[in-house]
């Protein structure tokens, strides 16, 4: 394939806009870190529903946007004691909301579960984890601290550096190639390894976890953001298309973007909540 010059210049321009304002608005406060992954999130939702339809679902959107907004609502109030009430109100709110689900299709003009449970489907998969990621921005006083939040990006970023570099001169073996015909067993394990290479700088810079916590984080972003980058390519091959959007000029839209982070997220929220970090 010929090099496309154009093509190299926008792919590049969006990719340093992309990484620019993703860090700024993750480092400055707790408010454009929280708006940033909430504003994200809404987008990602589109996108799911979007794609949904090449499936003639109709999943019910005003729903699905209120829960990821109340979702996010209660993941920024979480850590303050002081809304504690507040924040079971709107956890009431959302139990309705879905409840409410069932309701809205019983009356629709051509009911189906699978509208239901595409909405609900939504939710988990890209709410879910951005609101967690919200979450993780602040530490056990209720301070901002997105370095655990930061450190999983960068995790997210070598990983998918290395597998491509190690994969690219070494991978025979395929992964999944009915699923990502590019992924190799050789490249992955080369992403995982330099992951956790990369947990001996984490710590420097970073030292808000311990160096076996950063080990342990760092499998746990590479394994399952593979999973996750696995999960959204088998998403978009049953839709039939190549991209989950456009919102980013030769790059896709924000699920193409945010797989790994969206789906390796619960599973480093689990561990860090289980270790007593959170």
């Amino acid at each position: 394939m010929a090099f496309n010059t154009k093509t190299f210049i926008t792919r590049t321009a969006s990719a340093a806009v992309f990484v620019a304002v993703l860090l700024l608005c993750v480092w400055y406060n707790y408010y454009s870190f929280s708006l940033f992954f909430a504003l994200v999130g809404f987008v990602g939702l589109h996108e799911f529903y979007t794609l949904s339809k090449n499936l003639h679902i109709q999943a019910n959107r005003p729903i699905g946007f209120l829960l990821h907004a109340i979702t996010v609502l209660i993941a920024f109030f979480y850590s303050f004691p002081e809304v504690a009430a507040t924040v079971k109100l709107l956890a009431l709110f959302f139990i309705v909301c879905c409840s409410m689900l069932f309701v809205f299709e019983l009356f629709s003009s051509k009911p189906h579960l699978s509208n239901i449970a595409y909405t609900i489907m939504a939710w988990l998969y890209v709410s879910l984890p951005f609101a967690l990621l919200i979450v993780l921005g602040l530490n056990k006083n209720a301070a901002f601290e997105p370095q655990k939040v930061l450190g999983m990006i960068f995790f997210i970023w070598i990983n998918d550096t290395g597998a491509y570099l190690v994969g690219s001169f070494l991978g025979k073996n395929k992964m999944y190639e009915k699923i990502s015909p590019g992924k190799t067993w050789e490249g992955t394990i080369g992403g995982v390894l330099l992951c956790v290479g990369l947990s001996f700088l984490m710590v420097k810079i970073f030292p808000q976890l311990d160096l076996k916590h950063w080990m342990a984080v760092s499998a746990i972003v590479a394994v399952f953001g593979t999973v996750g980058d696995l999960v959204e390519s088998m998403f978009k091959r049953l839709v039939g298309v190549k991209d989950s959007g456009s919102i980013m000029p030769g790059h896709g839209g924000v699920l193409d973007r945010f797989d790994s982070l969206i789906f390796s997220t619960p599973f480093v929220f689990a561990y860090l909540a289980a270790t007593g970090n959170l």
